[in-house]
């Protein structure tokens, strides 16, 4: 038996390139020698490639994901309740009837203890 020819990327059908979002030439960021520690920075100036637009889209994720963090933080706090079986199917029955979550009856619950007894 002799061994198949060699199939080359010609030989498969590929999809044509997605056009890219920027219809215009993205003008790049002119420098003079950049200095050794802006090289590799994130921000990314002169020889290393990075293009206006996509520096401002960098810096544009990065400023969304320190509000989004941000906001997050004082959202919600979790905190892990142990209840006994009888307790649990009470609550669930509970929040069923009165067309609530089970979230919503401990947080009223916690709330009314807390503001009964001052703390």
């Amino acid at each position: 038996m002799t061994r198949p020819d060699q199939l080359s990327l010609d030989d498969f059908v590929t999809a044509p390139r997605k056009p890219s979002l920027v219809s215009e030439p993205v003008a790049t960021i002119p420098s003079a020698t950049p200095e050794p520690e802006q090289a590799g920075s994130a921000g990314g100036t002169g020889d290393d490639g990075w293009t206006i637009a996509e520096t401002r889209r960098q810096k544009a994720r990065k400023a969304l994901r320190q509000m989004t963090r941000e906001r997050s933080r004082g959202e919600s706090q979790f905190v892990n309740v142990k209840l006994d079986r009888a307790t649990k199917r009470r609550l669930k029955l509970a929040a069923f009837n009165a067309d609530t979550s089970m979230q919503m009856i401990m947080e009223v619950a916690i709330r009314t203890y807390l503001d009964d007894h001052k703390l």
